[in-house]
């Protein structure tokens, strides 16, 4: 989508997208929108030609200086209640309908959607690009939707230019994440995941980083990595990647962790033929770790960040890891495993353990990791657990709000401690058959957190949608890159 901006409004052929409060007096330019309209602004209301309930888009025509114009409008509803997610629903439904209706270019009066204390230009730049992105599939006839490249001309924004194409890059870095999710996994395998994402950060002057194979993972002692992968051909890989701004160097860096599977068969404990499909995302965790990155760097944010992402695939053969089998974890605890297919914690205890050998101040680590945490909290709030007291995610949980990503704290108890530690001939066990299980996976991960102040993320309902919604089409939807990067974004995230 091709961006422009103009000072003000211009007569040209392009269609004119408006925003329209429930209170027409509350609009700042309400005389030079109604003179567009010829005068009849509040009867195209009052007759039902245009809609102000929030999240409307209604169409109609008008004559200016002899020529037909197209306007759009947007409805904006209660602008004393309207909150930034609303603004971020209703532009992505703006963006999608001018993608659905093929409209080719259009004149958006800024004005019309400034109301404190929303942000718009934030919103208008991130939807422009998530709300209408599409993975290019495989298909050999393939069409896009939005068959033109939409020429958006922003009229009366010129301080909010900055804003929106930063907010872009936002963007940009979602859908990256979204499609590294969406490849087929015959394609994204580990080492396949680990080279585009070392082409990625090669040339950015604050990254260094490090990949390891198979061989030096296995030599060097990652034993629950090796595990989970040495049953496929596509060996897993370990990516380090760290950011250091020179104006946060200095500063304890933030540990993102991601669980990247890039196929899930079960292992052993092998899935259903229902259950299998739909595995390739199971990597999600580790796209969505590169996609903050990826924003971080695009923004120049000045932050210290190591991104540790996990990459193995969960296969069989005569090498598999099996029901009743122990293995010695890079911190040297020793794991019996009960359930080949409760792998992506396995990998995390190794990665997790890892990050910890960078003295970061905080450890963040993101997977899609249970179907447990599905059953209890549904498809649209992501769980988050901690080491900490509960409040010491307070900040996480008002970005969430503000980003539209909700999130609910799940506890991890003395009970899930118990049951983490119930192995007869291990120290810990990655199963058990019992209630809880959400808990006890982020109890398991806790093991291996070194004293590090920590916060688990499971994305498992959060980390695909199963329809379009305002934010994009059904399938991966990069979730917690938003809420992350306004984490980073913040004054005390070094403190």
């Amino acid at each position: 989508m091709n961006i422009s901006y103009r000072d003000k409004y211009a007569a040209t052929d392009e269609a004119i997208v408006i925003g329209l409060p429930s209170n027409l007096n509350e609009m700042k330019n309400r005389d030079e929108v109604d003179s567009l309209l010829n005068g009849m602004l509040a009867d195209s209301i009052k007759e039902e030609v245009l809609s102000s309930e929030m999240g409307d888009i209604t169409t109609t025509g008008v004559t200016i200086q002899r020529d037909y114009r197209k306007v759009i409008a947007v409805g904006l509803g209660d602008t004393n209640i309207l909150e930034q997610t609303d603004l971020q629903h209703i532009f992505g439904k703006l963006f999608q309908f001018l993608k659905e209706t093929d409209t080719q270019r259009v004149q958006v009066l800024f004005e019309t959607f400034k109301y404190a204390p929303i942000r718009p230009a934030e919103a208008f730049g991130l939807m422009s690009v998530i709300s209408v992105h599409e993975f290019e599939s495989y298909k050999t006839d393939r069409k896009s939707l939005f068959t033109n490249e939409a020429a958006v001309t922003v009229t009366g924004a010129k301080d909010a230019e900055a804003e929106i194409e930063r907010y872009q890059k936002l963007g940009r870095s979602i859908a990256m994440a979204r499609d590294f999710s969406e490849t087929p996994p015959n394609i994204m395998t580990p080492q396949h995941m680990a080279d585009k994402i070392a082409a990625i950060f090669t040339d950015n002057e604050y990254v260094s980083g490090e990949v390891k194979d198979d061989e030096t993972l296995e030599a060097e002692g990652y034993g629950l990595i090796t595990a989970a992968g040495k049953a496929s051909q596509a060996k897993p890989r370990l990516v380090t990647i760290k950011y250091a701004h020179p104006d946060a160097a200095h500063c304890k860096p933030i540990a993102l962790v991601g669980k990247g599977i890039t196929y899930d068969t079960g292992g052993y404990s092998i899935k259903t033929k229902t259950g299998m499909p739909g595995m390739k995302y199971d990597m999600s965790g580790a796209a969505n770790v590169i996609g903050m990155l990826n924003a971080i760097c695009e923004m120049e944010l000045p932050v210290h960040v190591v991104a540790v992402v996990a990459l193995a695939e969960n296969m069989v053969d005569g090498n598999g890891m099996r029901p009743d089998d122990v293995y010695t974890s890079y911190s040297r605890q020793t794991v019996e495993v009960k359930n080949t297919d409760a792998e992506g914690r396995l990998v995390l205890g190794d990665a997790v353990f890892h990050a910890s050998q960078y003295s970061p101040s905080l450890i963040m680590d993101f997977a899609t990791l249970t179907g447990a945490v599905v059953a209890a909290l549904g498809t649209e709030r992501t769980g988050v657990f901690t080491n900490k007291s509960p409040d010491f995610l307070d900040d996480i949980l008002r970005l969430s709000r503000e980003t539209g990503e909700t999130m609910w704290p799940l506890p991890i108890t003395e009970i899930e401690e118990a049951n983490v530690r119930s192995s007869e001939v291990a120290d810990i066990v990655n199963h058990v058959e019992k209630p809880g299980r959400a808990s006890f996976a982020a109890g398991f991960i806790k093991q291996f957190t070194n004293g590090t102040p920590w916060i688990h993320f499971d994305i498992a309902g959060t980390g695909t949608k199963t329809k379009q919604t305002p934010y994009g089409p059904q399938g991966a939807t990069g979730v917690m890159i938003h809420t992350i990067v306004k984490y980073m974004e913040g004054d005390r995230v070094h403190e």
